[in-house]
């Protein structure tokens, strides 16, 4: 157990010197990587520990995730690696409140989920445990009901601003209008609302007024000519011989003179593809 435990909100920075001091060379590795292609947050896997950390786009921890050969209770409840079944009947007994879905069930009161990939099966042992602040469940909403337009099979990037048809600061019910229905939901960070247009490869995040605050492209890229979902070696050298200043970090590298991030979902393969062009309003 890591001395003072791990908080939700806590730095990612201090979580991982932390666990480091902690466990030495019994750590184990830490293995960075992006849960979705759109997502501007990043997790990092403990391997050997059976823990993973879901940090937003700040780097703040908002949700850990757990599973063998991790130790995890509740209320002296043991939750992984029981039979679904089991571990439902027993946190029921100890009078804790569940909702149950089709992979599981979440305790909104105490702040966890149990994952199974089909609940009817109560045999099966629990496979994870996420533990947060804001449950997962409830955070879909459904498409939205504007009527359907041409797919967008290209995105080319504007300095500072988006591309060519989404610009940050946008309006929410304007951009519905030009972009069609939309995959609606909560996030678990960065905004008060989210849309998804899958068939454009675009996800777009909100605030409280309903103006366009992250703009995230999955789709063909394209900025100065060059086009961006491609090896992010050979995207930063095209790039840069083209005198655009690129700054390269952990999962990605950074554009900074024109506003975005060029992001990878993980570092396995040294010939990683871009997966997304993020822009963030601050």
């Amino acid at each position: 157990m890591l001395p003072g435990g791990i908080s939700l909100g806590e730095d990612r920075a201090a979580i991982t010197a932390r666990l480091a001091d902690a466990f030495g060379e019994h750590l184990g590795e830490r293995r960075p990587f992006r849960k979705s292609a759109s997502g501007t947050g990043v997790c990092d896997q403990y391997v050997d520990g059976g823990l993973i950390l879901w940090f937003d786009d700040r780097d703040r921890l908002f949700y850990i995730e757990l599973y063998e050969p991790a130790p995890v209770f509740h209320e002296n409840v043991a939750l992984l690696g029981r039979p679904y079944g089991d571990v439902v009947r027993d946190l029921r007994a100890a009078g804790v409140r569940l909702t149950e879905d089709g992979t599981g069930c979440e305790a909104p009161d105490a702040g966890f989920n149990l994952y199974v990939p089909d609940a009817e099966e109560r045999a099966e042992p629990v496979q994870l445990v996420g533990v947060f602040r804001t449950g997962p469940s409830g955070s879909v909403l459904g498409m939205s009901d504007e009527e359907p337009v041409a797919d967008i099979t290209e995105h080319h990037l504007v300095s500072g601003a988006g591309t060519d048809r989404v610009r940050l600061g946008q309006d929410r019910h304007e951009l519905r209008r030009l972009l069609g229905p939309a995959m609606q939901s909560v996030p678990s960070y960065g905004g008060a609302a989210e849309d998804w247009y899958f068939e454009h490869g675009l996800t777009l995040t909100f605030d409280e007024a309903g103006r366009l605050t992250t703009l995230v492209v999955t789709g063909p890229a394209w900025f100065d000519g060059v086009r961006l979902d491609r090896p992010m070696a050979d995207v930063v050298a095209d790039l840069t011989a083209r005198g655009v200043a690129v700054e390269p970090f952990e999962l990605g590298a950074r554009v900074p003179e024109h506003g975005f991030t060029l992001q990878l979902s993980g570092l396995r393969n040294p010939a990683m593809p871009v997966t997304a062009v993020a822009f963030t309003a601050r």
